[in-house]
């Protein structure tokens, strides 16, 4: 005889409510008809006192409860394919799991086999195992269990191969090892990573609980269980209860919708149990109420790390971490003496945070203040011992640029305060040193620095005042502020400035008097083809490269050689020449696979992500997905932290699963991609902004135009205050916020926009840019809403003929405007028809 989970419920948490010696009573005495459901409460009762054994027998007697207890599937010694069965290793609802091993005598192999009886294929588990099996098929990551093999036995037996993992469970794995505090967190780290792999790939685990992660000897984990994973947007399963009771989500408790916040929820309360050896509950109190009161354990969590697991507990789904990439973030910045973000954030707590990171940093300021004073005093005694100031000199010079590299994130871990370090030692270089070509050295490295971390307007603005006041000086170090302010402009659609700036130093690379390092005249030769790259003008982009091909012999660098075929595929891929600009993109990564230095692998991986880019535009998104990921590992290898370069590959990674229309993975990616920007740069950095801009257009295809419209208006705010107001990206914006309201039918507002963009389009580009031949498809899309069908063919007609003269026939935007030109036609035909 079966019984409820809703009689299981009420004779259960009634019991509690006893004072404990009438509580056997009680429960013999209410389930007198029902054998089975007494001795399951009794059970839970027994073991109420010992969490860890409660939650698994709790499981199992829900399990048992739905249903008559079945008989083992399996002896051991029994054959399942090519494995014999040692022992039973669990049992619950969804199935049996037993430990084999290998018995062709070919090779020693022990494996662990899940079972599914026919009876329970019957009553609609098969759907379960095939998601698993599905599930398990999918996730290829260190940290989560393979599937080997899985099929029917003649006995009708549904089974999966797996991955037999010979540890413990990480709570037990815990009370075992005497792990440090920093250890902890550090493990809980690879088990985000194991559901971050997992969420990406679109799968929920939803039953997170320490027996589904095991650890084994050598310190690896395991998840395993995928048993009632579902994919993101399912609706959830009625069938069976979902998740261990005490780690189950007030969502699954009410059997609602539940999503990426489903997971956290019980990450969180793992993570409480990591570092406490408790559940934040109650053990007393029964989990069927979505409310359940939290109890943490405030004298052994730091309070930080309380406000990352209060903000996973929270009761709604939205005002959890909005993916498991911002749960692991708060917890990096925490290990890196960062500022957690969902701690309060009071100037107390910044300030604090700020001196444990940079103890180092401001011991060095106070060093280099000692350092010049004596240095001072020191040279006054030595003046007649040129040659050893001399030395000095250089010695403070090398000391100095030390200290300003210690700002450059692409050095070291970033923070916040990079502008205001650079600031500042803007405004020493004036007071503390006289030598002018000294100083000019050192505001090179400032202005390269101010545009390594993307603040291009400081960068531009310092380079500018440097060179007006360095007019006389005509060296090595003014040259290569030129360069910088020539990419800044560049950077800033500032095309005619960034041009000249690069004519100029041309000329220079062209005079052998200069004497000038190859790898800066070909550094300069290609930041010239790439301006005239993005203004489409690419054949002279390609002269421009060819020059730079010149200089290259048997004294030129491997990475130069690369960057020349790297920018021949960029130049390429625009032009939708995908032949020609893979052969380009495969030379670039073939010579530089085999270097193995730091600065060689950092090319590497940057090649791999404009190959990711490359093949996304071909519409190969796996292939790119790979590219993508290859680019991050590289990235990870170079610099384990999270940083900027790896950032702008989840950026980039995001957008093919956009392609994909994969959405909700593509905003977990999005959003990771933002939340490793935020550490670093300001809200309005372009990076930021451009992500942004690629969640906008996530919700524009949901169809949630009032949202992405909100969005747009956004973003063009930060594009406008940091580009002004004729910035090509800023056209863009408009662009977006017409085609919104073009969807929610307010063609005039829709119209308006389309002209502001019009504007900036005419006044940067002529007809030969792509961006020309867009906006006239934009346009042609509004009349023809507009059921103004002869100004819509004039139009369409129009972006087919330049995208066909200036981008080829073959090109995708070509091929599109053809579309549209033959489909306003028919339209216009058809009225003529009905005429």
């Amino acid at each position: 005889m079966g019984y409820s989970w809703s009689e299981l419920e009420e004779v259960f948490q009634n019991a509690l409510k006893l004072p404990a010696s009438e509580r056997e009573a009680y429960i013999k005495n209410r389930t007198k008809k029902d054998e089975s459901l007494k001795q399951t409460v009794l059970l839970m009762l027994k073991d109420v006192e010992d969490a860890d054994q409660y939650f698994d027998k709790l499981q199992e007697g829900i399990a048992d409860g739905l249903e008559e207890k079945k008989e083992d599937i399996y002896q051991p010694g029994d054959l399942i394919d090519k494995y014999k069965i040692i022992e039973p290793l669990g049992r619950g609802g969804m199935g049996q799991v037993y430990l084999a091993e290998r018995n062709d005598k070919q090779f020693e192999h022990k494996v662990a086999i899940k079972c599914f009886s026919p009876d329970e294929i019957k009553e609609n588990f098969f759907e379960n195992f095939r998601n698993e099996q599905q599930f398990l098929a999918n996730l290829n990551h260190s940290s989560i269990a393979h599937i080997l093999d899985g099929g029917v036995t003649d006995r009708g037996i549904h089974y999966i191969i797996m991955e037999y993992v010979d540890g413990l469970p990480i709570d037990e794995y815990l009370k075992k090892h005497q792990l440090s505090f920093q250890d902890k967190l550090q493990l809980f780290l690879k088990i985000c990573d194991a559901i971050n792999y997992a969420h990406n790939r679109l799968i929920l685990h939803l039953d997170i609980k320490p027996s589904n992660i095991l650890i084994n000897k050598e310190g690896q984990v395991k998840l395993l269980d995928f048993g009632i994973a579902q994919k993101m947007g399912e609706p959830l399963k009625q069938k069976h209860f979902l998740a261990s009771p005490y780690y189950a989500t007030p969502e699954q408790l009410k059997q609602s919708p539940i999503s990426v916040a489903t997971d956290i929820y019980q990450m969180g309360i793992l993570l409480h149990l990591v570092l406490s050896n408790e559940l934040p509950f109650d053990k007393e109190e029964f989990p069927t109420a979505s409310n359940r009161k939290l109890i943490f354990a405030v004298n052994q969590i730091n309070k930080e790390l309380l406000s990352i697991i209060q903000k996973c507990l929270n009761e709604s789904p939205e005002d959890r971490y909005v993916s498991v990439s911002a749960l692991i973030q708060d917890i990096e910045n925490f290990l890196a003496t960062r500022p957690v973000k969902v701690h309060s954030q009071n100037w107390p707590y910044l300030a604090s945070k700020f001196i444990k990171r940079n103890k180092i940093r401001i011991l060095l300021s106070v060093l280099l203040i000692t350092s010049m004073v004596l240095g001072i005093i020191f040279s006054t005694y030595q003046a007649n011992r040129a040659q050893e100031n001399e030395l000095k000199a250089i010695k403070t010079n090398e000391f100095l640029l030390d200290i300003f590299n210690s700002a450059d994130p692409n050095m070291t871990d970033g923070n916040l305060t990079v502008k205001e370090i650079l600031d500042n030692s803007v405004n020493n270089i004036e007071l503390k040193f006289e030598d002018r070509e000294f100083k000019l050295s050192l505001y090179d490295r400032l202005i390269n620095i101010y545009t390594n971390v993307y603040l291009w307007n400081d960068s531009r603005e310092l380079a500018e005042d440097v060179l007006n006041r360095y007019q006389d000086i005509d060296n090595y170090s003014k040259l290569k502020i030129m360069s910088t302010l020539g990419g800044n402009y560049r950077e800033l659609s500032e095309f005619k400035k960034a041009d000249s700036i690069f004519a100029v130093l041309l000329e220079d690379i062209d005079k052998p008097d200069k004497n000038l390092p190859l790898y800066f005249k070909i550094e300069n030769i290609l930041a010239f083809a790439k301006s005239q790259q993005i203004q489409g003008n690419y054949d002279t982009s390609l002269q421009i490269i060819h020059k730079a091909q010149t200089f290259v012999n048997s004294e030129v660098l491997d990475k130069d050689k690369a960057d020349i075929y790297n920018h021949y595929a960029s130049v390429y891929k625009d032009l939708s020449k995908y032949d020609s600009a893979s052969y380009y993109q495969e030379k670039a990564i073939n010579i530089l696979k085999s270097k193995k230095s730091p600065e060689n692998q950092k090319d590497l991986a940057i090649y791999y992500n404009n190959q990711g880019n490359l093949l996304k535009d071909m519409s190969l998104y796996d292939s790119a997905i790979a590219s993508f990921e290859k680019s991050i590992s590289l990235k990870r290898k170079i610099d384990s932290k999270a940083n900027l370069d790896i950032a702008i590959t989840f950026s980039n990674l995001g957008g093919v699963y956009y392609k994909k229309k994969n959405y909700d993975s593509a905003s977990i990616i999005l959003n990771r991609a933002i939340d490793i920007f935020s550490t670093q740069l300001e809200s309005d950095n372009n990076f930021i902004v451009s992500t942004r801009y690629s969640l906008a257009n996530i919700y524009y295809n949901q169809l949630k135009f009032e949202k992405a419209l909100s969005e747009y208006k956004e973003i063009l705010k930060a594009d406008t205050a940091n580009f002004g107001v004729m910035h090509p990206y800023v056209a863009d914006d408009y662009i977006s916020i017409s085609n919104c309201y073009l969807e929610l039918d307010e063609t005039d507002k829709a119209y308006e926009f389309l002209k502001k963009a019009e504007h900036i389009i005419e006044e940067k580009f002529d007809e030969s840019h792509q961006k020309t031949s867009y906006l006239y498809n934009k346009y042609g899309m509004l009349f023809e809403k507009q059921e103004n069908y002869t100004m819509a063919q004039l139009y369409f007609q129009e972006s087919y003929t330049l995208a066909n003269k200036y981008l080829g026939e073959d090109h995708r935007y070509t091929k599109i405007y053809k579309e549209d030109v033959e489909r306003i036609s028919n339209i216009m035909k058809g009225d003529i028809d009905k005429m």
